[in-house]
């Protein structure tokens, strides 16, 4: 009796079990951003998935209304259920469905999904699933920002091939090394302390002779910056050094670090024993030569004897002059300094609000020496024609003579009239005589 409860227990047990034991699998998996700033939209994720196929199912979001509004959906008619079927008989292996939110208030709030049944597409026999669900923490935008990094640090900076002097901390910020005269660029290397913050001024960079200065700047999460200084000098053994005011500079001697100057022809003169790179026109008789200051900035200086000069171009519409000081005057208008383009010059103004601007120069391209007219709106340089204003200024005249000839014209006319009434007057109120 004994044996034949075994064999049906036996025979159950091979029955039942492997409807338990193989019956398919899948999960539901809810996913979005773990933070978002009230106000602002979220995007949550469902994900239905199995290594065999899924025939059917039916599941629904589920979420707080006090917390999250419901904008748009993947779902059937734009709301939270979902419900499908498979078109293909082996079933899909994954559906996902898409939802964005506004977040309402701040505070914590839970996104899951309820009701949830699928069926294998094989046997339509329901699937064993597993969910998972998905807590929003919801912030304000000062919280946010409170909790951004305030690292502003390098945490390591470097020249390739050089050594700096002093060695690096990062609450040291200016660094500086020597290189050899036949360097033409170097390599800055440098690296944030934090991997939330930006570095700008790395990299590679050509230098000239004598001082070049670079500024690495780490800007921090929350926006606060630090700039660490490089000074790179270039070594020259017999430096040509220029004092200006209480300004230091050196001569370029190199053509290839000169700026450009497309009106002027390129020479070369010699300064202290060394030929030097140099422009030169036939029109403004002027010879240019390079200066670099103690930053690593080279302009052009006009040089005449052993005098340096600031030379500055002012050039619009395809007219470049160098502006020329005179003792000339012109009528109706007041002179005064004025800045174009961040360059001073003495200039002719006819008051504080005109838009236009008489400038005194020489035409670097024809060397044509005249007056320009400067339009400060539509920023044009053109020669100042005086006819035009001269002309005004005679049909003003012509203008005031016949304004004034009709007031006296006008005048003899109301006198006239007043005359007449009063002769007309006396002589009506003139007795008759008696005969």
């Amino acid at each position: 009796m004994r044996f034949w409860k075994y064999i049906v227990f036996l025979v159950l047990t091979f029955i039942i079990l492997p409807i338990s034991v193989w019956a398919a699998t899948g999960k539901i998996t809810v996913t979005s951003a773990s933070q978002v700033v009230e106000k602002n939209k979220v995007t949550v994720t469902v994900t239905l998935s199995s290594s065999v196929g899924i025939g059917s199912w039916e599941m629904a979001l589920k979420y707080d209304k006090a917390y999250l509004q419901l904008t748009s959906s993947t779902a059937e008619a734009g709301g939270t259920g979902m419900v499908g079927a498979s078109s293909s008989d082996s079933g899909i292996k994954k559906q996902t469905y898409t939802f964005v939110f506004r977040t309402l208030k701040k505070g914590s709030t839970t996104v899951s999904v309820t009701g949830y049944e699928a069926y294998a597409a094989s046997d339509m026999s329901e699937m064993n699933l597993t969910a998972t669900s998905k807590t929003i923490k919801i912030i304000t935008q000062e919280e946010l920002e409170a909790s951004y990094s305030k690292d502003n640090n390098l945490a390591s900076l470097a020249i390739e091939g050089s050594s700096l002097t002093p060695d690096f901390s990062k609450d040291i910020l200016e660094y500086s090394t020597i290189v050899s005269e036949d360097t033409k660029e170097i390599t800055i290397t440098a690296k944030a302390s934090d991997s939330k913050s930006s570095v700008v001024g790395d990299g590679k960079h050509e230098v000239t002779s004598g001082t070049n200065t670079f500024e690495i700047i780490v800007k921090a999460e929350n926006g606060s910056e630090k700039t660490y200084r490089v000074i790179v000098e270039v070594k020259d053994a017999n430096p040509i050094n220029v004092l200006l005011g209480d300004n230091n500079y050196t001569v370029v001697k190199l053509k290839e670090n000169m700026p450009g100057a497309p009106s002027y022809q390129e020479t070369t003169i010699n300064i202290e024993g060394f030929d030097v790179p140099a422009y030169t026109s036939e029109f403004t008789h002027l010879t240019l030569v390079g200066l670099k200051d103690s930053l690593g900035n080279i302009n052009l200086y006009i040089y005449d004897n052993g005098k340096y000069t600031i030379y500055n171009e002012i050039g619009f519409n395809k007219v470049t002059i160098y502006p020329l000081n005179t003792n000339e005057s012109l009528d109706g208008y007041t002179k005064q300094d004025v800045v174009i383009n961040d360059i001073k010059v003495t200039g002719y103004k006819y008051n504080n609000d005109s838009r236009f601007i008489i400038i005194y120069g020489i035409n670097i391209d024809t060397g044509e020496k005249d007056f320009y007219l400067y339009d400060t709106k539509n920023q044009s340089l053109t020669i100042y024609n005086n006819e035009y204003i001269n002309e005004l200024v005679k049909q003003n005249q012509m203008y005031t003579y016949i304004i004034f000839g009709f007031i006296g014209i006008l005048i003899l006319l109301i006198i006239t009239i007043i005359i007449l009434i009063r002769k007309k007057k006396v002589k009506k109120d003139k007795p008759n005589k008696k005969v």
